[in-house]
């Protein structure tokens, strides 16, 4: 005896009878693949949880640092800027300006034979107006004191030097109080 089975239904059973074995077949197939999606997705949930909770809080910190910037710090960072540009350009104006003791250099360096000086108060420039440096002292006579204001408005840092005529009052030992306007 073989064990050869032998099939006794007709072709088109046959045929119909392997066509719903395929249905069955492929539909057990697409609920098995869903219900596999179904578990990728439930297992992926929580991923997605710890992402939007790490995105809001994340949103939440650059939210409060943008209004703690631009509250306080802005208005107080623009008072800054505007208090370091005055700043830079008072510097700026510093850099070309002689300096005090250089001015002061030059006046000295100024011949002065028979007038004895007391004392030198310098002004600075403000602004508009030019320094100045009020000079003091004794001068042995008249032609002295004239040859040493004139000798003064030769210096080149000298726009004029201005000596009140009541100096000339006196013939010797003459007290005077010179002020000279610098140049800019």
């Amino acid at each position: 005896m073989h064990n050869e089975l032998t099939n006794l239904l007709p072709q088109e059973r046959q045929r119909a009878f392997a066509h719903d074995y395929f249905l069955r077949l492929s539909v057990i197939g697409v609920v098995l693949l869903t219900i596999l999606v179904l578990i990728a997705a439930l297992l992926l949930v929580p991923t997605y949880v710890f992402l939007a909770q790490s995105e809001s809080a994340k949103t939440a910190r650059l939210a409060t640092m943008e209004s703690a910037l631009s509250s306080a710090n802005e208005t107080a960072l623009s008072a800054r800027l505007v208090a370091l540009s005055s700043d830079a350009a008072t510097l700026t104006a510093l850099a070309d300006a002689p300096s005090a003791s250089a001015i002061l250099r030059s006046l000295l360096a100024v011949s002065r034979s028979g007038v004895t000086l007391s004392g030198l108060a310098y002004t600075p420039a403000a602004g508009s107006t030019a320094g100045t440096v009020a000079v003091s002292g004794v001068a042995a006579t008249r032609d002295a004191l004239r040859n040493y204001q004139l000798a003064l408005q030769g210096a080149p840092t000298v726009a004029s030097a201005t000596l009140p005529v009541s100096a000339y009052a006196s013939d010797t030992d003459i007290a005077f109080s010179i002020t000279v306007t610098l140049s800019p």
